[in-house]
């Protein structure tokens, strides 16, 4: 496992919000309304400007025009100058309170262009991000439940990079991004977000939002969105796992209430509720695996498959059906059955066609 640090120069993913270009144009098309009005003011009285260059003839529009610009722009060249009393209050109480605006439009114009920079840049980013992601696998939410998750999936050997963490809290979403995960931050229910995340290429996505109905939203606009990819959704309460099902979850998991049924198994159980917990945890102690049934091993039983042998069979995953234990003594598998056993991860090969 690659440490934190190497991935310190990593940043949060953000959606390019409005374009700064319509506020950025409205600042130019001020400013030039405000120029030629000051010109035409200036026009009116241009007998109180001297053109040194052409001292015995009055200025023309140009060079009203010329004198407003490096006025307004504080230049001031000095080869137009105001000579008259009225053309020099004019200059001393209009000019100079337009001088100022004028800085303070430029200020906010280089604020919007700096903006305008960001947005390229993310949508760059974005854009790179898109072009190669695929397979990966979707997080939403990364509290205590998202953190655990990522977690597992890196114990189970993903990578970082193929880790895409969803979250609307910028604390949780930077701590995503300094551990080195593709970190967006927002609403995971919204479509704009998950195309970013491009979820139609990713292999799973785990929805471990705070609330259920949080969850609900989420599951339907992935479900709407990508119709192939495995949904698997956590349920705070068990009355909406039903809920999360019918909102197009594949699995939903309940930790409220597993955690709930293994703290009540220590109540009459000192050793169970220890082993179970370890099984949970990947690499530690005892590990669940399942090998898939393959076609040339269509109608043989578990104890006909010799890479089995020795081993502990938990049961058998038959599409939406399950056979238990004790269901699978002679049971005729069927090609695309998922064989659950008990494995050891300090134990030698894993079994041909074995998943984690």
């Amino acid at each position: 496992m690659r440490p934190a640090e190497e991935f310190r120069h990593l940043s949060v993913l953000r959606l390019p919000e409005r374009s700064p270009w319509p506020a950025l144009l409205r600042r130019i098309a001020f400013a030039l309304g405000l120029v030629f009005a000051v010109t035409v003011l200036l026009w009116f009285t241009r007998d109180g400007l001297r053109d040194n260059a052409h001292p015995d003839q009055p200025p023309g529009f140009v060079a009203v025009l010329y004198f407003t610009i490096v006025s307004i722009t504080t230049v001031g060249y000095g080869d137009i100058t105001p000579v008259t009393d009225q053309a020099r209050l004019v200059n001393a109480l209009l000019l100079t309170p337009v001088r100022i605006f004028i800085l303070l439009l430029f200020l906010g114009t280089a604020y919007e262009l700096s903006l305008l920079r960001f947005r390229y840049r993310e949508e760059y980013r974005m854009q790179q991000l898109r072009e190669r992601l695929n397979g990966h696998v979707i997080v939403c939410g990364f509290g205590v439940k998202g953190r655990a998750i990522v977690e597992e999936l890196l114990a189970h050997g993903h990578e970082r990079r193929d880790i895409v963490v969803i979250d609307p809290v910028e604390g949780a979403i930077a701590e995503a991004a300094a551990q080195g995960f593709v970190a967006l931050r927002g609403d995971a229910s919204t479509e704009a977000l998950l195309n970013s995340a491009v979820v139609q290429r990713a292999a799973h996505v785990l929805a471990a939002p705070d609330r259920d109905d949080a969850c609900v939203l989420i599951c339907l606009t992935v479900r709407s969105l990508a119709p192939q990819v495995r949904l698997v959704a956590s349920a705070r309460e068990e009355e909406n796992v039903k809920l999360l099902y019918r909102a197009g979850a594949d699995l939903v998991v309940s930790p409220s209430v597993s955690g709930g049924r293994l703290m009540a198994a220590s109540v009459r159980q000192q050793a169970v509720p220890r082993f179970l917990e370890d099984l949970l945890s990947f690499g530690q102690g005892v590990d669940a695996a399942e090998r898939v049934v393959t076609a040339a091993e269509d109608g043989l039983t578990i104890g006909d498959l010799p890479d089995l042998r020795g081993t502990i069979v938990l049961g058998v995953a038959r599409g939406d059906r399950r056979f238990l234990l004790h269901q699978c003594a002679g049971l005729p598998l069927a090609a695309g059955d998922l064989v659950v056993y008990l494995t050891s991860p300090t134990g030698s090969r894993a079994p041909s066609g074995a998943g984690g």
